[in-house]
């Protein structure tokens, strides 16, 4: 086996370090937008068969606000579902996410 020279191994080294680096994973940030100047809350959406829960978020003030129904994960109303719906409130709609079940 031929002797590694100092470059060799220094290339070899630095190569290996910087992939560990790149391949290591990456915490999330966790971002809450707050809820003021927001109605936010739990509500019951009425339907034929009963009521759907559903999570609500709308400007405090005003009416007649545009809908954006938010689809939820696997996981349901989460708290990011919820964070999602505050961020379209702030911008000025009404968001909905309803609790799908099977």
């Amino acid at each position: 086996m031929k002797p590694i020279t100092r470059r060799k191994f220094m290339t070899t080294a630095t190569l290996a370090t910087g992939f560990a680096l790149a391949v290591q994973p990456i915490s999330g940030a966790t971002l809450k937008t707050d809820s003021e100047g927001l109605v936010t809350g739990a509500i019951d959406i009425p339907v034929k068969d009963g009521t759907i829960p559903a999570y609500r978020s709308a400007p405090a003030t005003g009416s007649n606000f545009p809908i954006v129904l938010v689809i939820q994960e696997i996981f349901g109303v989460h708290e990011h579902i919820q964070d999602i719906t505050r961020r379209f409130a702030k911008l000025g709609y009404l968001a909905l996410p309803s609790a799908q079940r099977s």
